[in-house]
């Protein structure tokens, strides 16, 4: 069959979705990977077949844009009537034409895309439902696949897109009449505990970490001479949250109190951020932390969820030091699981830091909780399990 995977332009989201690309390509499907002119480059290094189109996206711009009027999770509306109100209010108004304008972007280029190439099935990341559309225009199955700790795919989640101003209306744009979830299949690569109940649409998939290209160093291959610790910011919080949320300096500082091998990774212009190191520390960049983990024994990092689930993979105990709404979502499931620790940004001074490592590095408990994790996230179907899935719902 022919399958159409569409994302977002951003990496780090077409990483999350690379494994089930490879695993329909292995199973002779034909697959085509839609994403933005930025995001070709990541998708060619993986060696799968791009489509560019629509715009790129000035993600940090929009997730600026955005940020002031996010509401954290004790603030969020617990009544009909409550949300009724929030959605009325001027700064959530802001917060959808910002993340609309990303999602629907390149809605026309895919319909054309779908309507030319006749794809059967059509997956999209939840920052590509301009893909959704396309899927309804040519009446073949659509499949979400979720990035992140969320609550689409779940009851609560298909009653929220059926109120939310103007997400009806893009797909009324192309001649589709939207009734609930437009997604036929959520598939969902975070683990049910630190999930949200699904509703009978979503389907758990296993996650298998792929942080980009990277060759291996040789130093890796010996298990290494103190415990490791590594420590990565991902590749867009520093501009997201600001420089000053970039905690990577005073977590290297109450790192070198112990006797550890640290490791630090940054993104694309992060190095210059981390000032003077003690010596002995290791700096990489754009490496791929999946190569690291293996012997890895505590992750710290901003709350993403590609290295929550990375070193949840691996059955390594993090440190989630989040500022971003979504980070704080991620880190608080994923320390609810036992298996590492969440201190939110602001909270995380030198002492806090100090505690919290000293916890993660001595108390059992934190080990069993990521060893539970693992074998949880080991448990789930693989993506190879999964093309049988999908291969079901294009002939259905």
């Amino acid at each position: 069959m022919r399958v159409l995977i569409a994302t977002s332009g951003w990496p780090t989201h077409f990483y999350l979705m690379t494994p089930l690309a490879w695993a329909l390509r292995a199973a002779g499907h034909d697959v085509r990977i839609a994403t933005t002119p930025s995001g070709t480059p990541a998708v060619l290094a993986a060696g799968l077949p791009a489509v560019t189109v629509g715009d790129d996206i000035d993600f940090i711009g929009i997730r600026q844009r955005a940020l002031p009027h996010e509401l954290s999770d004790d603030e969020m509306p617990e009544s009909d009537e409550e949300l009724r109100e929030l959605m009325e209010d001027e700064g959530f108004g802001e917060i959808l034409s910002a993340w609309q304008e990303a999602t629907f972007g390149a809605t026309s280029d895919l319909v054309d895309l779908a309507r030319s190439w006749s794809p059967d099935l059509v997956v999209a990341d939840t920052m590509s439902v301009g893909a959704i559309v396309a899927a309804h225009v040519v009446g073949v199955p659509a499949v979400r696949h979720l990035l992140a700790t969320d609550i689409l795919g779940s009851l609560e989640g298909e009653t929220l897109l059926s109120t939310l101003p103007g997400f009806a209306e893009r797909f009324a744009e192309h001649g589709v009449l939207l009734e609930g979830d437009p997604a036929h299949l959520t598939l969902d690569p975070c683990p049910p505990s630190i999930q949200p109940p699904p509703s009978p649409s979503r389907t758990q998939l296993r996650w298998v970490p792929y942080n980009g290209q990277g060759v291996m160093l040789p130093w890796l291959l010996d298990p290494p001479p103190r415990p490791r610790v590594c420590v990565t910011w991902g590749t867009s919080s520093v501009w997201s949250a600001g420089q000053e949320n970039f905690l990577v300096p005073r977590v290297v500082a109450v790192l070198s109190e112990f006797d550890l091998d640290v490791v630090v990774t940054v993104g694309p212009g992060q190095r210059e951020l981390l000032g003077d190191l003690p010596p002995d520390v290791r700096v990489l960049e754009s490496f791929p932390i999946h190569l690291l983990m293996p012997t890895t024994e505590v992750l710290i990092h901003q709350g993403g969820s590609s290295s929550m689930l990375t070193g949840g993979y691996y059955g390594v105990r993090q440190l989630s030091l989040p500022y971003l709404p979504e980070q704080q979502n991620d880190a608080a499931a994923h320390a609810g699981t036992g298996a590492g620790i969440a201190l939110p940004a602001e909270e995380a001074d030198e002492e806090r830091l100090r505690e919290a490592l000293d916890a993660l590095l001595n108390q059992p408990s934190y080990a069993e909780g990521a060893a539970r994790l693992q074998e949880e996230i080991h448990a789930q179907p693989t993506p190879v399990e999964t093309v049988g899935v999908l291969e079901d719902l294009a002939r259905r």
